[in-house]
């Protein structure tokens, strides 16, 4: 079986080494050494079977290009101390049950994606055993692969050529990764050393090969006892006395005689290692014989499981066809909202028409269109009666002091004067009526039809094209000028302000609302109308109110990871995705719990708190969903892992629904409760088969 290696060291110039030469020698190639003035040929160097520079993705896509030796000349000259790292090595085992392409695309797909994970770029050098080395005691399975990494990011200058620039975050000291919030190195090499495990197991699971473990022997609970290290000189010695050994083989076979090769260590050193080779090897032996019960175990529960497995099948295809006629009702209501929603707006089609027409000849005549326009608008408006009925009130009075102030009524040329100034009096006066009538009509119509677009948008604001779907996993991000969560709310509460009733005529509500819009009511509720007109920079705004509430969340997001953390050792282990989703679910009752905290302190802004209660809702609907998915999933975990998830969601659900049931809506019961029938029936199956071992 395959061999799990995956060991990492730097090439520093503190213990004399060159980056240069280095490459030179793992790639078996010339290179000339810039910085030292030097030419390392290692050309005829055997067991090279290919060596490779591999960018990251990034700069391959820029179709950018670089040579050996210029990358590892580059590599030096970035570095300026004496005792600096110029290089990062990763030495990896390769299966040798694979061929000669699939160990070359395995080490290429880990160099890529290492280089990808950190920026930098990789030499990438796969070797076998030499016939030389074999005749030493190698072995002959012994494929591996040199990867060579920059230790500096590489990006592109303007020139469209290859430079590198600040250290990758692998090569950075734990004190500096942790102001950056990340883990020690040594945490960062164990998730490589899984990520090679990761991608090597894909390939061997392909051919049906034995896969292999990142683990230490102890972390596996196998007693393996670690070999001491042999040290150059000791090497050496063995070596010696093997050639010896060999020659004097090579010898008696000329002679037509038989020669045992004594293969007894030469050094004490080697005398113990071959002890502890020995006693490993028994313990290897044991472990076989309990691999060997397990699997014959393994094979008799999937004997007598398959007709529960077919049935289990068929329940699945039965959930999945209930799954899609729900998904199908559902695409069938938005498509019967959207018919109503076309309806409504063919009849109001002229009428937007007309407004935006106007509003068009608005902006082109300089002016704004903004909410202190349309109060303006509409006070003119309101104003304009008040102005006909004082110009007829100062006629009247006019009229009045004519008639007043006149002399003798016999008086035939006074007579005349005084209906001359009547008549010049109320021609004007007619005149000026007609003026601001025509003005204010046209002003009135504008302003009414501005009422009437608000009152729409106010009444349409639940539509699918005027709010975000939230419920489709659309974002405000994707959708800037529709309507958030929190704004529909807003608008709700105001719609209800208003009276307004969702079951009445489109047209009909549109002139009702429309009648409450007085300029003094566009003013004193400012901020709706901000929103109704401008979700996106009301949204902005709400962002820099609400800015205490995101100080709190990082505080509690970053106490609610670390008990996440803490939670990991309890649980017997990650449990991967759901694992992660069962520590969400068991965190979540102390995080609601300061999120209840935060919005009943009275010194807390209020904007802050509608946010925090928006958070606390999403929060609470998220948890649902990962009970769906966690109860669904908890029975693909090892047996150890499965028992400790499955007692914790059994647990933390219990109490979820005592605290929040009332809370929840009728699909958030729905999502919880295909989780609880799913988990239900696993757990009926485990039972079914743990009877019928038992028999």
């Amino acid at each position: 079986m395959a061999i799990f290696i995956a060991s990492t060291k730097s090439i520093s110039r503190s213990s004399g080494q060159s980056a240069v030469a280095s490459a030179s020698y793992r790639a078996g190639c010339e290179l000339e050494d810039k910085r030292y003035g030097k030419v390392h040929d290692y050309s005829k160097k055997h067991g090279v079977m290919s060596a490779d520079i591999i960018l990251p993705t990034a700069l391959a896509d820029a179709k950018a290009t670089i040579g050996r030796s210029e990358l590892w000349n580059k590599a030096e000259n970035a570095e300026h101390r004496k005792d600096a790292r110029v290089a990062r090595e990763w030495l990896i085992n390769l299966p040798y049950e694979l061929d000669e392409q699939n160990r070359k695309e395995l080490a290429h797909t880990f160099a890529q994606t290492l280089a990808d994970k950190y920026g930098t770029i990789a030499d990438c050098a796969i070797h076998q055993p030499t016939k030389k080395e074999v005749d030493r005691g190698a072995d002959p399975r012994n494929f591996h692969a040199h990867i060579m990494f920059t230790t500096r990011t590489a990006e592109l200058d303007t020139d469209n050529q290859i430079i590198l620039t600040d250290k990758a975050t692998i090569e950075l000291s734990d004190t500096k990764r942790l102001t950056l919030g990340l883990k020690r190195v040594s945490h960062e090499i164990k998730e490589v050393r899984q990520i090679w495990e990761q991608i090597a197991n894909e390939k061997l699971a392909e051919f049906n090969y034995e896969l292999i473990d990142s683990r230490s022997y102890a972390e596996q609970g196998i007693d393996i006892e670690p070999q001491l290290k042999m040290g150059a000189v000791a090497t050496k010695l063995e070596r010696e006395k093997y050639e010896q050994e060999l020659r004097k083989a090579e010898k008696a076979k000329a002679k037509g005689e038989h020669y045992e090769i004594d293969k007894t260590p030469a050094t004490e050193l080697g005398t113990i290692n071959e002890i502890i080779n020995e006693r490993n090897e028994l313990v290897w032996s044991v472990e076989l014989t309990k691999n060997q019960k397990v699997n014959a175990a393994a094979d008799k529960i999937i004997f007598e499981s398959r007709a529960n497995n077919e049935r289990e099948q068929n329940e699945q295809r039965f959930e999945d066809i209930k799954y899609r006629l729900d998904i199908s009702e559902y695409e069938i209501g938005v498509g019967n909202i959207r018919i109503n929603t076309v309806k409504r707006r063919i009849d109001d089609s002229k009428q937007r028409v007309e407004f935006n027409k106007q509003r068009t000849q608005g902006e082109q005549r300089g002016d704004t269109w903004s909410l202190e326009r349309i109060s303006d608008i509409i006070k003119h408006v309101d104003d304009s009666k008040q102005r006909i009925e004082d110009s007829q009130q100062q006629l009247a009075d006019r009229v009045g002091t004519i008639y007043t102030a006149a002399p003798s009524p016999f008086n035939d040329a006074a007579r005349r004067e005084r209906a001359s100034k009547l008549d010049q009096q109320q021609r004007r006066a007619d005149q000026d009526a007609r003026k601001h009538s025509y003005r204010d009509e046209r002003l009135h119509q504008y302003a009414e039809r501005i009422k009437l677009f608000l009152a729409s948008k106010l009444l349409t604001r639940n539509d699918i094209n005027n709010r975000i779907r939230w419920e489709s996993y659309e974002t405000a991000e994707d959708y800037p000028d529709k309507y958030d969560k929190r704004q529909i709310e807003k608008l709700d509460n105001f719609a209800q302000l208003l009276g307004l009733q969702k079951s009445r005529d489109y047209r009909v509500g549109s002139r009702d609302i429309a009648s409450h819009f007085t300029a003094d009511f566009v003013k004193q509720n400012k901020p709706i109308f901000d929103l109704l007109t401008k979700p996106a920079a009301e949204r902005e705004r709400y962002k820099n109110v609400a800015k205490d509430f995101d100080d709190f969340k990082k505080h509690i997001d970053h106490k609610r990871t670390v008990f996440n953390a803490s939670l990991i050792e309890k649980l017997g282990g990650k449990g991967g995705d759901v694992g992660k989703m069962t520590r969400e679910i068991v965190s979540s009752f102390t995080y609601l719990a300061a999120l209840d905290t935060y919005i009943a302190d009275d010194n807390r802004v209020d904007e802050a708190k509608e946010v925090a209660k928006l958070h606390r809702a999403d929060t609470i609907n998220l948890t649902c969903i990962q009970f769906k998915h966690a109860l669904f999933d908890v029975h693909k975990l090892p047996l150890d892992e499965r028992e400790k998830h499955s007692d914790a969601l059994r647990t933390s659900l219990t109490t979820f629904i005592e605290q929040y049931s009332s809370e929840l809506t009728e699909d958030q019961n729905t999502t919880i409760q295909r989780g609880v029938s799913s988990f239900n029936h696993y757990q009926d199956i485990a039972t079914t088969q743990s009877r019928g071992l038992s028999r």
